[in-house]
């Protein structure tokens, strides 16, 4: 009887730590935790106080499917391979996510407004002879959204991300050709309507692979959760000039919404975004794992809003 009361004293212990591992996002500073290195021009600051903005792309980029790998070492014996690993995210509808962006986005027009921007919708700029000439870019995506996510496993997506979706909020201006970084197409824009430009893109991936090596012989890969979130912010001023606001550290999110790997059929339609060449899939429970990434991107956009409004 005392070890089984001992047994649920520790357990409950167990949970206690757990829940107070959690990070609470309300807490954070993102500028000290993560090192934001503000990279803001005098000029351009000068202007984002002086001038409108108008946020010209915002999107959340969600990895569907994920690879990693354990690879052989040059010391160890020959015939040993490298070991792979796949994992879908399952669970977590495109849906779900569509409806959290637009509040994200919100939020992000909202810190902004507060920081002393004044952030425009960019109605009147999508009619002005410029923009209307260059919508007949195929490769560039401008006007009002639609709300339709877009999923993409063509192109270089680097690292471990195999498969992914994009999304954009719903009926916003959006002015933008993927690829490009800068030249004429933004900076025309900019300058010919006196416009500052900002554009926000985060990253988002939910696993992570750990390889290891036993001796010389034998290499294995385990698969985990573990939510990433990497910010790219982008400035652009009616002179041209280019500022961003750099994170040295990815965000680490809390990973409690994991309910563990699972094996899944190769289309049983479980998985995130069908992506069916993975025999395995995390599993996550939808409601946890939005209410991180809306606790985690939200205090994040008071952040960067701070960054801005520190730079007048």
């Amino acid at each position: 009887m005392k070890k089984f009361k001992l047994t649920i004293i520790l357990v409950s212990i167990f949970i206690s730590l757990e829940s107070r591992s959690q990070t609470d996002w309300s807490t954070v500073d993102f500028s000290k935790e993560y090192k934001v290195d503000t990279k803001i021009q005098g000029a351009v600051a000068k202007s984002l106080k002086s001038n409108p903005t108008f946020i010209n792309d915002y999107t959340i980029v969600q990895a569907s499917l994920m690879k990693g790998a354990s690879r052989a070492g040059t010391l160890q014996k020959q015939g040993v391979g490298s070991v792979f690993a796949e994992a879908a995210l399952a669970g977590v509808s495109p849906d779900a996510l569509q409806a959290l962006i637009s509040e994200l986005y919100q939020g992000f027009v909202n810190e902004l407004n507060s920081a002393g921007l004044s952030v425009t919708d960019g109605e009147s700029l999508l009619q002005t002879k410029y923009v209307v000439g260059k919508k007949k870019d195929k490769k560039a995506i401008i006007g009002k959204t639609d709300g339709t996510y877009i999923y993409d496993k063509s192109g270089p997506m680097g690292g471990s991300i195999k498969e992914q979706y994009l999304f954009r909020p719903k009926n916003v201006n959006v002015f933008t050709k993927p690829g490009v970084m800068g030249a004429n197409f933004y900076q025309n824009l900019a300058s010919k309507e006196a416009v500052n430009l900002i554009s926000i893109e985060y990253t988002i991936m939910f696993a992570n692979f750990e390889g290891s090596k036993s001796g010389l012989s034998k290499n294995s890969l385990s698969t985990s959760a573990g939510l990433v979130i990497m910010p790219k912010i982008k400035l652009i001023n009616p002179k041209g000039s280019f500022s961003w606001i750099v994170f040295e550290k990815n965000i680490d999110g809390n990973n409690d919404w994991s309910k563990g790997l699972i094996e899944k059929g190769s289309n049983d339609g479980s998985a995130f975004g069908l992506s069916s060449n993975a025999d395995y899939a995390i599993e996550a429970d939808q409601v946890k794992y939005i209410a991180e990434l809306k606790s985690i991107i939200l205090n994040l956009q008071k952040g960067i809003a701070k960054e801005i409004q520190a730079t007048f």
